[in-house]
């Protein structure tokens, strides 16, 4: 989002602006520190003294980022490789480009952040946050809704609802237990968000790969004959119900310290933010109902396909967003690789181990799609045709037997038809029977047996149209 532009400025109290120059003060003084131990070689104690500055820098980052998030994102970015071109020994040129960088962007978070707005500023921000916070979320929850509806289980719906609501209490409840009883760092916080995106990714994943196997033709056939509604198992439900879950509570519990921030930077003129989060979410739900109603609209084996392709998506940039919040709290190394750009709101950023993760799970896809659409349809060619093999066989041993009874009938109709003995006449005539009979059922077996072709053929025929559509 664009830098939201103040509409009414007035001093901030002396006190307040006072710490706020102390605070900036600081940083700058712990980055000017870091790089003149690093100028002397002493690049491990730098990178901690770099540390140390971000660190410094985080107790403000929830402010900055409520009122400036490109700003605030830039510098949690630029203080991350700031610290590993540190510890990797980097030429001083580059670490020396990098100090500049952070220090004009600290006096641009030093403006935003003494400056007190009025209503309008108050009602961008504040409509800015929930929006860009829920919009992910709400994109989320009405696909899987959509995907429930359109499969014909309206009656799973309780698990996506429980898993919304359930979402917004915990992130209300972690923000509380994180911010007013353990006073949790914002360093800590980014560390819990890293491991909540991280189970994202593969509650994710696997709900995208699950959707991807319904397309498969065989699967769509049983779609189009209307037994599909029964394959969404109670384990497929819980699931869908923690994805949602996971997408609320993901944005839910820092939106919550957004909007705290944002209420102590606005000191006593508050009157903008419920305006503005009120306004922010009825965009949210006519987003909702616009999904939702379109979903119904697309016919479904490209829904499918669409709602698979945007969880992937999903995954893809909680991988790397999930990845960088551990390397900003020090849990993963930060390797930079120069050669990649930083693209936020893709999870991209220039580290090697963000690359690798977001390699890996691209890999993953790439299989999964190439195992659903190749590998799998080829075994189960195989194995109906080794079975039709093997039943032709059965019906081939079927046929040689009835010919093999009805041979010896006739012998024995043959040696009796001249008897004189009534019983056996008897006899003779039971067997006469019992030829006919065999080759009424010869005839059925054959009949069987092209009628199993016939089938078979036109199965391939419907599964291979259904490939091509």
């Amino acid at each position: 989002l664009p830098d939201i532009p103040a509409t009414e400025t007035a001093a901030v109290p002396e006190s307040a602006q006072k710490k706020t120059e102390r605070a900036f003060a600081e940083i700058r003084g712990l980055l000017d520190r870091s790089l003149s131990t690093f100028k002397s070689q002493n690049f491990k104690t730098a990178a901690e003294q770099a540390f140390d500055a971000y660190l410094a820098y985080e107790a403000m980052e929830s402010g900055l980022i409520a009122k400036d998030k490109s700003l605030g994102l830039r510098l949690e970015s630029a203080f991350g490789r700031f610290r590993a071109e540190m510890k990797r020994g980097a030429p001083p040129s580059l670490v020396e480009s990098i100090h500049e960088s952070i220090k004009k962007d600290l006096a641009e978070a030093q403006d935003v952040l003494t400056e007190k707005i009025g209503f309008a500023g108050l009602f961008v921000q504040s409509f800015s946050i929930i929006v860009r916070e829920g919009f992910e979320a709400i994109l989320v929850v009405a696909a899987l809704i959509a995907f429930l509806v359109k499969s014909r289980n309206q009656d799973k719906l309780k698990s996506i609802y429980g898993g919304v609501l359930a979402g917004i209490a915990a992130s209300f409840l972690t923000a509380y237990i994180l911010h007013e009883l353990l006073n949790v760092s914002v360093s800590s916080q980014e560390l819990l968000e890293g491991w909540i995106m991280l189970v994202a990714v593969a509650v994710l994943f696997w709900v995208s790969y699950w959707l991807v196997s319904k397309i498969e033709a065989q699967k769509w056939q049983s779609y189009i004959t209307g037994k599909m509604q029964q394959a969404v198992s109670s384990g497929s439900v819980f699931t869908l119900g923690a994805v949602s879950f996971l997408s609320v509570y993901r944005e839910g519990f820092e939106t919550v310290l957004f909007y705290k921030a944002l209420y102590t930077y606005a000191g006593e003129n508050v009157s903008g933010i419920i305006p503005g989060f009120l306004v922010g979410s009825l965009c949210l739900a006519v987003v909702y109902y616009l999904i939702t109603k379109a979903g119904l609209r697309i016919p479904v084996r490209w829904f499918f396909t669409i709602t698979s392709v945007f969880l992937y998506f999903m995954a893809f940039t909680f991988m790397g967003k999930g990845l960088h919040e551990l390397q900003m709290g020090q849990v993963l190394s930060m390797t930079p690789a120069l050669f990649l750009p930083q693209v936020s709101w893709l999870g991209i950023y220039p580290t090697w181990e963000t690359f690798a993760g977001q390699g890996l799970l691209v890999a993953a896809y790439v299989f999964a799609l190439v195992y659903t659409f190749g590998i799998k349809p080829e075994i189960e060619s195989k194995t109906l045709k080794a079975e039709t093999r093997n039943l032709q066989k059965d019906i081939s041993m079927v046929h040689d037997l009835v010919e093999h009874i009805s041979h010896h009938a006739k012998r024995c109709e043959i040696f009796l038809k001249d008897t004189g003995d009534q019983d056996l006449k008897e006899l003779s005539g039971h067997l006469k029977e019992i030829d006919q009979k065999v080759h009424e059922l010869s005839d059925h077996v054959r009949y069987v047996e092209n009628q199993l072709l016939d089938e078979y053929d036109r199965l391939g025929r419907s599964i291979a149209e259904k490939e091509s559509a």
